[in-house]
């Protein structure tokens, strides 16, 4: 994990995507994108039945990992409101062993704001030290606001041996965190949209997820 400070806390940039916050053991994580496979094959668009239970799996062993109480998941848990219930029996019991085991922060995205999961209250935003933790940036309030937030999924593009490789990233100034997509089968938006000069200052930084490691790239000015 890469360690980094933002806001006066210590946090953990982890490959996968996900963050940890070790003072209040939390994680935060954005974009699983759960049976967006199921999703697609009922518009006979067929896609490898098992996104779901190999993002769960990666996610718990995760979970599993760190000495954590809550977990913040910002938004696009399921790729359709009605995600939950088409999960399998097996992939099912390991969310609901995820949720049955920790506090959850569900806020919800543009792809499940009307989900209905037992045990489970939604929320458009949730705000807790300081900090806006929700699956849109808030537009009306500029760059001044302090947040974390999902969506994008932001990836960048970097040349290695001389071939352009697209990799996910985190992208972090001093008072906003974007999380890249955490889900198995999520594409990506690059980094230089013009989307992203909205919300980030000039000086903000990638964080860039390879399959062992997280690298730090200053954005070119």
């Amino acid at each position: 994990m890469k360690k980094i400070t933002f806001h006066k806390e210590i946090l953990f940039l982890d490959v996968t995507g996900i963050l940890y916050w070790p003072r209040k053991k939390t994680i935060i994580v954005a974009d699983l994108h759960l049976e967006k496979s199921s999703f697609f094959a009922s518009q006979g668009k067929f896609l490898p039945p098992y996104d779901s239970l190999e993002t769960l799996t990666i996610f718990k062993k995760k979970l599993d990992q760190v000495n954590i109480k809550k977990v913040i998941l910002l938004g696009d848990v399921f790729h359709d409101n009605d995600g939950y219930d088409r999960l399998d029996k097996k992939t099912k019991n390991i969310f609901n062993a995820i949720i049955n085991k920790y506090e959850i922060i569900f806020v919800i995205g543009n792809h499940d704001k009307s989900i209905s999961i037992p045990q489970i209250k939604t929320l458009k935003n949730y705000n807790h030290e300081g900090i806006s933790f929700s699956h849109y940036p808030f537009y009306s309030s500029g760059k001044n606001k302090v947040e974390i937030f999902g969506h994008f999924h932001p990836k960048i593009t970097i040349k290695v041996r001389g071939k352009n490789i697209s990799k996910k990233c985190f992208v972090i100034d001093e008072r906003k965190i974007l999380l890249p997509a955490f889900g198995k089968f999520t594409g990506g938006m690059d980094v230089n949209e013009k989307v992203f000069q909205i919300f980030f200052k000039s000086n903000c930084c990638y964080y860039i997820a390879s399959e062992t490691k997280i690298y730090k790239v200053k954005k070119n000015l």
